[in-house]
């Protein structure tokens, strides 16, 4: 199918919105948590700062999966709609990859810190909130706040991948529009009278 000659099916459009909507919003959800909800929530003590997270991360499993499967799903059909030499092609695979492709970086890195973190939260997450030491003889890296950290710069790196996905799925929807050509130059002396 050419875009240059005829307009693009609904359906095609279609799933190229949903593809860079879906990705986009897994891209922001998870870049706002790793930069604005969880540098809040490591103001908080470390039996109050668990139980914040755990809520974190109630919501954004659901929505982390099911947008990174949608995104997949809709760059992998637009990719399909396409010859296999095209660029078009190439970009929306490589769109649909870097979508789904947060699930095995979550399972990889992220799996870990998360256990770490539900175990702290049956350990301390009852304790009193002056508690101070609550977390008294633990390594310092795997207190409940150094955690948090870990977990916030990972769950930016999943967000930066979803945000591909979203860039390369954008560019390959608008690759096809025209653009206005602007011929410029500078001269100088004499040559700029023509």
């Amino acid at each position: 199918m050419s875009f240059y000659s005829e307009k693009p099916p609904v359906l095609l459009r279609s799933a190229q919105a949903v593809g860079v909507l879906a990705s986009a919003i897994v891209f922001g959800q998870n870049a706002f948590i790793s930069f604005g909800a969880v540098p809040a929530v490591m103001y908080a003590p470390a039996p109050l700062a668990v139980r914040q997270w755990i809520k974190l991360y109630d919501v954004g499993h659901y929505i982390g999966p099911a947008g990174a499967i949608l995104g997949a799903l809709s760059s992998a059909y637009v990719a399909s709609q396409q010859k296999t030499s095209s660029l078009a092609f190439k970009l929306n695979v490589a769109a649909s990859v870097f979508a789904i492709g947060i699930l095995p970086f979550t399972f990889a890195f992220i799996v870990p810190v998360n256990k770490k973190l539900f175990a702290k939260e049956k350990l301390i997450g009852a304790a009193a909130l002056e508690d101070k030491a609550v977390e008294a003889g633990v390594a310092r890296e795997e207190t409940v706040h150094a955690l948090l950290d870990k977990w916030a710069t990972l769950n930016f790196v999943r967000a930066l991948i979803s945000g591909v996905s979203a860039g390369l799925a954008a560019w390959t929807a608008v690759d096809k529009l025209e653009g206005i050509v602007i011929n410029a130059a500078l001269k100088s002396g004499a040559n700029r009278l023509g």
